[in-house]
């Protein structure tokens, strides 16, 4: 028995993921981000809603760019509705079940990929990849996060 839990928990170096349970508590951070490859740069949005202040979001783009294109970093007021409605769309999505997805594969150039979830238990769900051929179900989620941000980076 211990050698099988053993595997399972080594599953996420490998692409998979053991799978998490719903995580208990208020979300409180959430970010996807994308680095880029050979200096072109970080992309990376924030949502921060720590319990007793006004929640934020940071969008932030080209950080560390190597190539010219100036970083652009912005704060944010959100609402609680915000938090709350990521938060459902998280749930509903079932992404806590993902925690621990890790995909990386030998490839010459490409991104990488980090969706990132904090809640006020401690719980914590990451998800990444550096990978051509990344599970369906870790890009809708990160595409899910991203999409979440659009109303402020497009400001």
């Amino acid at each position: 028995m211990k050698i099988i839990t053993t595997f399972l928990c080594l599953l996420p170096l490998f692409g998979f993921s053991c799978g998490g349970e719903k995580p208990k508590g208020k979300l409180i951070y959430c970010s996807c981000s994308e680095t880029r490859m050979a200096g072109l740069g970080k992309d990376y949005c924030e949502l921060i809603a720590d319990e007793g202040k006004a929640p934020k979001v940071v969008i932030c783009q080209n950080a560390h760019n190597d190539f010219g294109k100036p970083e652009i970093k912005k704060e944010y007021p959100a609402t609680s509705s915000d938090v709350e409605q990521i938060a459902t769309l998280l749930q509903e999505a079932e992404v806590y079940k993902l925690n621990g997805y890790n995909k990386e594969e030998e490839m010459t150039g490409g991104a990488s990929y980090r969706a990132y979830m904090e809640y006020s238990s401690g719980e914590k769900v990451d998800i990444r990849w550096y990978s051509h051929t990344p599970s369906e179900k870790a890009r809708q989620a990160y595409n899910l996060i991203d999409r979440f941000f659009s109303k402020w980076r497009n400001k």
